[in-house]
């Protein structure tokens, strides 16, 4: 199994934060947020490469921050040469740019960078290898910050039946993260969807796409999830794992 971080983005909506700085690169609790994602990786066994993707404008922080990266396994920056927002692949599009560029064949859990959580992957790698490609679901206990979310329904047996990015009317409170464990025999279907005029930003609208192609599988987390998203909740982030270090 391999895992991609996608760190790509120019993160427009954390300005001025984000004018010099890479959003997963930003502190939290006085460590880069990127740490807390790598280390939850660093717990499932089954993870042998951490690729990380990242833009030709942060690249060199990157690289610098790549030699204290918290994790044993072996970790690989690739750069798809983007310089700003306006020329950026996108989160799906840098998917399936790793995936060609590294030549991946192994199921591949994907992460983004600015998703910070203190529950364990560990389980959810087990459900994946139960019940093949998944996606982390969150309780969120309202449905109004959904909107701005992925809304999910299950059936009886864990399968997705339901699955819309950023819905007006979300059905649920129950909202997907940005964490997937995609199948092998699954990946080539990146490049199907993008050539079929898929958004290339935003990985919630492959994965709806997706489950309409091959059955998707939800897992619901407990614990405490952030979205960096906006200034608000980066603060938040903040305060708490300050209070909680080490938290994650």
């Amino acid at each position: 199994m391999k895992a991609l971080v996608l760190g790509a983005g120019y993160a427009v909506r954390l300005r001025p934060l984000t004018l010099n700085n890479a959003k997963p690169l930003l502190p939290i609790g006085g460590r880069p947020m990127i740490d807390y994602v790598v280390e939850k990786i660093d717990e499932i066994e089954q993870v042998d490469c951490i690729f990380v993707v990242v833009n030709e404008r942060f690249f060199d922080d990157f690289r610098a921050w790549s030699k204290r990266a918290p994790t044993s396994k072996p970790l690989r920056l690739v750069n798809d040469g983007s310089t700003c927002d306006e020329n950026r692949l996108g989160a799906v599009a840098d998917i399936g740019f790793v995936v060609e560029k590294e030549k991946v064949s192994d199921d591949l859990l994907v992460v983004g960078g600015d998703n910070l959580f203190d529950f364990g992957v560990k389980e959810f790698a087990s459900f994946f290898e139960e019940k093949g490609t998944s996606v982390a679901l969150y309780p969120c206990g309202d449905t109004e910050s959904v909107k701005r979310l992925s809304n999910v329904e299950l059936d009886e047996n864990g399968r997705v039946v339901f699955f819309e990015e950023k819905p007006k009317k979300p059905r649920s409170d129950l909202a997907a993260i940005c964490l997937y464990l995609f199948e092998k025999s699954s990946l080539p279907l990146v490049n199907k969807y993008l050539e079929e005029g898929g958004k290339r930003d935003a990985p919630g609208f492959y994965v709806q796409w997706l489950h309409r192609q091959i059955p998707v599988y939800g897992k619901i987390m407990c614990g405490t999830w952030y979205d960096i998203g906006n200034e608000e909740t980066y603060r938040e982030a903040d305060q708490r794992f300050s209070r909680a270090r080490p938290c994650v």
